[in-house]
């Protein structure tokens, strides 16, 4: 895996999140709890998910920024994945439209200020195979890019359903 400096994750970052704030904001609230956007996830679902591994990615830059490299949570495993989120979808299954879109907003503000945070050093340490910093472009914009199609999709697909 590459290591990617601070500046180029601050720019990744905000050049990705207005497209995928905006698709996010073009599901109306009607449709915030229809299945199927990924598997059988409704969008609430899937935005507890994108918060919880922003979260994540903020977490991890903090720890590896203060030296703090043992607390870094990293999954053991795919079933630990999928339990983390499970988790996540639970969650955001429970909270209202307004109040898991504000998570995702205040997800992506902490993850981005952990950047701001951060040195070059921070985000090159590597764990298990991966740098601080791929693992954050994994959990944060490349997160935002692949939903985001998956929400287009879905999408498209809801539209042909309904003619």
């Amino acid at each position: 895996m590459t290591t990617e400096s601070v500046v180029h994750l601050q720019s990744r970052m905000d050049s990705v999140w207005p497209e995928f704030r905006s698709i996010v904001g073009s599901v109306p609230q009607g449709e915030m709890e229809t299945p199927g956007v990924v598997d059988e996830w409704c969008m609430k679902e899937l935005l507890g998910h994108v918060s919880f591994w922003a979260q994540k990615a903020a977490r991890a830059v903090r720890s590896a920024t203060a030296g703090k490299i043992a607390e870094i949570d990293v999954p053991q495993g795919q079933s630990m994945v999928d339990e983390w989120n499970a988790r996540a979808a639970a969650r955001g299954k429970a909270m209202s439209a307004e109040a898991v879109i504000t998570d995702l907003e205040l997800s992506h503000e902490d993850a981005r200020r952990a950047l701001d945070e951060a040195t070059d050093e921070a985000v090159s340490i590597e764990i298990e195979g991966w740098t601080v910093g791929v693992r954050f472009a994994e959990d944060t914009y490349r997160h935002y890019r692949e939903h985001g199609e998956q929400i287009r999709s879905w999408q498209r697909r809801l539209e042909t359903s309904e003619e």
